[in-house]
């Protein structure tokens, strides 16, 4: 018999994962980052059609989740999907 342990790390990395993409816009986030690698916030709102603000209050959600990574050039921050385990989650979703 297996044993779930509750509070183990790979599972509270889990359930962190889960708990921040079950919102509808940062899933979207998360997935357009997935496919499209690094991206700014204006091309994200662009393609998901957003406000600025809207994309950037997700992203920073998603970034103190370590989910999403950024990097400067300059004025520009550009965003890419960091977390492994988010990853996996939207692969399943995408092979459903």
């Amino acid at each position: 018999m297996q044993t779930y342990g509750m509070k183990s790390k790979k599972m509270a990395r889990y359930v962190n994962v889960l708990k921040l993409l079950s919102h509808p816009i940062r899933f979207s986030i998360a997935l357009l980052l997935k496919n499209n690698g690094v991206m700014n916030v204006s091309k994200i709102q662009q393609d998901l059609e957003l406000t600025q603000s809207t994309v950037s209050q997700h992203i920073s959600k998603l970034r103190e989740a370590k989910i999403v990574s950024a990097d400067r050039d300059g004025t520009k921050i550009y965003y890419s999907l960091s977390s492994d385990t988010a990853r996996l989650v939207l692969e399943t979703y995408e092979n459903s």
